[in-house]
């Protein structure tokens, strides 16, 4: 059987929750194990129609429309066996080794007044994986803080798009896969969370840009340099408000946000490539 949650086929007798109708593993069978959505957890993708707790609530008290929360903030609804699920550990592992992969590749192949020391490409393994988990992380945990589900999955056009950029071409593709979000979100919500994660690689980019200055001339000031302006870029290439990037749901919410995220990542990615020496 495959567990609803994990994603895992495993042996033995599945478990049906009887609260939201799905089937686990032993592992997480109990509804606190997966975020059971009809007990208060957040919503998970194919949740059966079970009278939730909110439900019940506004239904014996008369309410319409809008259904209250119980208890305010409820630690439980907001609990999850663990950061991350087997599958979504995996998909990440894939895709943060893949965006490393195009970050070196960019490292390498630009020319530099300085050579390429481990040093140099060390610092930027580090602030890749910094990069484009926090940018993740910041979509799943500001999803999840306001109770929608949220986890981490790669796609397969992503992969390949990503894969390709490796190679020595002009435009790179950064985006293997995307925090997928499930449950009742109001049209701001949506939008902040879409433009939550470019606004970490702008925050996380321009420490990096100012730490490179104050080093200056070296392989640990470039490499600082190269991370920020790697991070501008990332920002920028997901604020594209088409095709289902961040950008689209975030101009939607608020141009004039969106404008200035926009001005801000193009303002970082030109200010590392001309100290890079890239631009005249």
């Amino acid at each position: 059987m495959q567990c609803h949650y994990c994603e895992q086929y495993k042996q033995g007798l599945p478990f049906r929750c009887n609260f939201c109708g799905n089937y686990f593993c032993s592992d997480h069978r109990l509804p606190e194990n997966h975020a059971c959505p009809r007990v208060g957890g957040p919503k998970q993708p194919g949740y059966s129609e079970v009278p939730s707790l909110q439900e019940r609530y506004a239904k014996n008290h008369g309410h319409v429309g809008n259904l209250p929360r119980i208890g305010g903030r409820s630690s439980f609804r907001l609990r999850y066996p663990g950061i991350f699920s087997r599958a979504e550990r995996k998909h990440f592992l894939i895709a943060m080794g893949l965006m490393t992969a195009v970050g070196l590749s960019m490292m390498i192949f630009v020319p530099l007044r300085i050579p390429i020391d481990g040093l140099y490409l060390a610092i930027g393994v580090v602030g890749f994986l910094i990069s484009f988990f926090g940018h993740e992380m910041a979509h799943k945990l500001f999803a999840q803080r306001n109770g929608l589900w949220a986890e981490f999955r790669t796609n397969t056009y992503g992969l390949i798009l990503t894969g390709l950029s490796i190679l020595p071409i002009p435009f790179k593709f950064l985006a293997p896969g995307q925090v997928n979000i499930v449950g009742e979100g109001s049209r701001e919500l949506q939008g902040a969370i879409s433009l939550i994660g470019p606004g970490f690689n702008i925050v996380f980019g321009t420490i990096c840009f100012f730490s490179g200055v104050i080093f200056g001339s070296t392989d640990v000031g470039y490499a600082l340099l190269f991370v920020g302006a790697f991070n501008g870029y990332m920002a920028l290439f997901n604020l594209i408000p088409f095709m289902g990037f961040d950008g689209l749901k975030a101009f939607e919410w608020d141009r004039t946000r969106w404008a200035i995220a926009l001005i801000g990542s193009i303002a970082l990615v030109a200010a590392g490539w001309f100290l890079l020496g890239f631009l005249p």
